[in-house]
């Protein structure tokens, strides 16, 4: 499935450990926003492993997205190119 996962910590120090541990989880779309490809089986491994990192500093969101919001996610790059999340 895919997730959405969005952040706000003012820690520098976990906001980095954050970003690292999605960087290679995932895509990032905004600086503090990442689109996540994860197994069902493990997603609460997955969150589990957010909370340990971010603990109880900041705000962090996670949403998944049913197959049709997932066939219908785009982003617009930069350069005004159109492609598809996941």
């Amino acid at each position: 499935m895919t997730c959405i996962v969005a952040y706000d910590i003012e820690d520098d120090k976990i906001r980095g450990r954050l970003a690292r541990y999605l960087e290679k989880k995932g895509t990032r779309l905004q600086k503090s926003v990442f689109a996540v490809d994860v197994e069902r089986h493990v997603f609460r491994k997955f969150t589990r492993q957010i909370e340990g990192i971010a603990g109880k500093e900041g705000k962090v969101a996670i949403f998944r997205l049913c197959i049709g919001c997932r066939r219908n996610a785009i982003k617009i790059d930069e350069e005004g190119s159109i492609f598809f999340v996941v």
